[in-house]
């Protein structure tokens, strides 16, 4: 049994009692969880929002963090960043100022991605004030709501770890008297070299000399041999296409023996087109194993048996001499694979042998970690082992199925066991002395806080053959786009029955990248992924089954066809929104310049000019009205006087000298009226023209502008009060 060695020894010297997890004397920083970045862009927005409260309820729960409410956060992004909702603020662009508005010290930023199948959740735990990821976790989840609360649960822990104190006894490496993990070794995965082989010497003519015209054709050849010569003759233009017919035509011709001239030509060209049927079987077939010898890495006993049939291939026809072309490129290849194939074999031999074993190790701790009788040391210390045994074969997330079936309070006991800054320690010592499986654990513990460093542990795992490295090596490829050398890494592991390394090698085979694209390869190998168990997988290989490369053909067409349709009308809207934007780029000068021409003619006296035509023409218009009203009392008072003057002139005694005083007042105000009405006529006629006036005649300063502008309104009275309507 492996035992860890750890540094306990020098807190013995010193006497000291240490408690890993103790932060009650430490002051807790401030935390601002943000919302989800879904950048897979498949999950419902209701999951996100369910899923940020839970990481919050998390965190708050776990006792380290001071985590800023909600409500706060929501405050401040609509406040102080001008959002309309922080939900918006999902971009660590916009997090991080978020954060720092906040005055938090630290924010948590969660992004989910999806990739081959299998999504994926990463956390981060960044440093406001160095503005970098100090602590993080990810875990891997199928999409469900309860398999990204259980990723988000061993998320928390390995961030925030437990609210649990352990001694440091609980992290010493105690063995559990009668109880082993392991016994099957499984050896690390052959490094077999598979490159790419090169056919470009390997010859075959596959064609036939065109016959010879007979220009000295004897009509004395029999007339039935000269109309199936003629048919031989058109069918062997078409011999290429239709081998057969010509082969049948010019036999025909060759049982007749009397009175043919052409019984050696068609003897020739029956063997010439033999021949040439054989030569593109062996062709065909060629093309066949050369195809299958593209996946002999995952499907190495087809490449085997389609070799084998190129090396075996004889001629139909035993009168027909001709040698295989093939045979020595055939023999090469069939030795390759299946040396390859031997070494697979008693890989995957072991590897059913191993995973026996792993399902008894399973048994073992579900029954043994929940009692009581066994230590915290010896819980952890057999977590510890079936980790480093199983993890670079299965992942490290592997051991967190068994301990999730255990209730909450022992699931979260476990999980603050063995996930915390020892286990990380440990691993990356073990990896400095060259142990495979730890650098493995230690790249996958690490990966989010320090990329690099991780992507280096991972790349030595899969060189000591890790094959579960090797595929966390080809994502680090695929994400820096260096996709030849993730295909290479993806199909090395599928040939090992990886299942994540057959659904990352048939989503490259599929997209085309790093390789040519291959519907019904690629189906093929979601199969088989989906036959390793790997349960993303096997949506895909249902939507492949059955495919064919003619399917696939037309399939191409129609896509290449949309593509184009689609090109075209985004071209057009393109065009379309280029063409809004001239109209209202034009629109948007000429208002401008309709602006600059106001704001000059204003500053050259013309607001001015406008102002005084417009009050003098109200002026005008108004004293006129006045004057207007003068004279209807003007004729109002002259029919008041000739009434009193006609009742006057018929009284007699006071009522005559009555009437003749009203008579004489009236005439006053006819006379009063008069000389109002034609005043106020008068002056609002002159003050309409001047009003009039001032609307015609530009300052000189206005003339210089509209001369600058090439403009002409305001010459006449209407263009002036149609400007003064439009623009003042």
């Amino acid at each position: 049994m492996r035992k860890v060695v750890v540094f306990f020894l020098v807190l013995a010297v010193f006497g000291t009692n240490f408690t890993l997890f103790a932060d009650d004397d430490d002051e807790k920083q401030k935390l601002a969880v943000m919302e989800f970045e879904d950048l897979s862009k498949k999950l419902p927005s209701e999951t996100l929002s369910g899923a940020t409260e839970y990481i919050r309820g998390a965190f708050v729960s776990s006792n380290k963090f001071i985590v800023i409410a909600k409500e706060r956060q929501e405050k401040a992004m609509i406040a102080e960043m001008k959002k309309e909702s922080y939900k918006a603020c999902n971009d660590k662009n916009c997090q991080i100022p978020l954060g720092q508005a906040l005055s938090a010290d630290t924010i948590l930023r969660t992004t989910i991605n999806f990739f081959g199948g299998v999504y994926t959740i990463t956390a981060e735990l960044i440093d406001l004030a160095k503005e970098a990821t100090v602590s993080g976790a990810k875990q891997n989840f199928d999409g469900s709501e309860k398999s990204l609360m259980q990723a988000l649960d061993r998320i928390v822990v390995q961030i925030a770890g437990t609210s649990v104190s352990y001694n440091v006894s609980a992290m010493q490496t105690q063995e559990i008297q009668g109880v082993k993990l392991g016994g099957v070794e499984l050896d690390t995965m052959p490094k077999i070299e598979v490159k790419e082989a090169d056919f470009s010497n390997v010859k075959n003519t596959v064609s036939v000399k065109e016959l010879e015209s007979n220009t000295g054709i004897s009509l004395d050849a029999d007339a039935d041999v000269l109309v199936l010569y003629d048919k031989c003759v058109k069918a062997d233009k078409n011999g290429e296409k239709d081998p057969q017919t010509a082969i049948d035509l010019w036999s025909q011709l060759s049982r007749i023996q009397n009175k043919n001239p052409f019984l050696n030509q068609a003897l020739q060209r029956i063997s010439d087109w033999k021949k040439f049927v054989y030569s593109k079987q062996m062709a065909d077939l060629f093309e066949t194993a050369k195809y299958a010898d593209k996946a002999g890495q995952i499907f190495p006993q087809i490449a085997i048996n389609v070799w084998n049939d190129v090396y075996n291939k004889k001629g139909t026809d035993p009168s027909v001499n001709l040698d295989n072309p093939y045979s020595q490129t055939a023999k090469e290849r069939f030795d390759f694979w299946m040396k390859y194939n031997s070494q697979v074999e008693k890989y995957k031999a072991q590897l059913q042998k191993f995973e026996k074993q792993r399902k008894e190790d399973i048994e073992k701790l579900k029954k043994i970690l929940p009692l009581e009788i066994i230590t915290d040391a010896q819980k952890r210390t057999v977590l510890v082992q079936y980790m480093e045994i199983y993890s670079p074969f299965y992942g490290i997330e592997d051991v967190n199925a068994i301990i999730y079936v255990m209730d909450d309070a022992l699931s979260k006991h476990l999980y603050g066991l063995l996930y915390n800054d020892y286990l990380k320690k440990e691993m990356a010592e073990k990896c400095d002395k060259g142990n495979g499986s730890a650098c493995y654990i230690s790249a996958s513990l690490t990966e989010v806080e320090d990329q690099q460093k991780a992507n280096m542990a991972f790349a030595q795992s899969c060189d000591r053959g890790v094959v579960n490295a090797c595929v966390k090596t080809g994502q680090v490829y695929f994400n820096n786009k260096q996709f030849k050398d993730a295909v290479k890494l993806f199909y090395e592991a599928c040939g090992m029955d990886s299942p994540e390394g057959c659904q990352a090698a048939a989503y490259v085979t599929e997209k085309g990248m790093g390789i040519e694209d291959d519907l019904v390869l690629a189906g093929a190998i979601y199969k088989k992924a989906c036959n390793l168990g790997y349960n993303a997988s096997c949506k895909s290989a249902k939507q492949f089954e059955g495919l064919t490369y003619e399917q696939v053909a037309e399939l191409k067409l129609k896509m290449k066809q949309e593509e184009e349709r689609r090109k075209a009308a985004e071209a057009k809207k393109k065009a379309e929104e280029e063409k809004k934007r001239a109209e209202e780029a034009k629109r948007k000068a000429e208002k401008e310049k309709k602006a600059r021409m106001i704001e000059e003619l204003n500053r050259a006296g013309r607001k001015t000019r406008l102002t005084i035509a417009t009050t003098t023409l109200v002026s005008g218009i108004v004293v006129g009205a006045l004057g207007g009203v003068s004279f209807y009392g003007m004729n109002k008072a002259e029919k008041d006087r000739k009434n009193y003057y006609d009742k006057y002139l018929d009284a007699v005694g006071s009522d005559a000298d009555k009437y003749r005083k009203k008579a004489q007042d009236a005439d006053k105000k006819r006379k009063t009226y008069m000389i109002l009405g034609g005043v106020g006529a008068g002056l609002g006629v002159a003050l309409i023209t001047t009003g009039i006036v001032f609307y015609s005649i530009d300052f000189e300063g206005e003339k210089r502008v509209k001369k600058k502008y090439n403009l002409s309104f305001g010459a006449t009275p209407i263009d002036g009060t149609l400007q003064l309507t439009l623009n003042w």
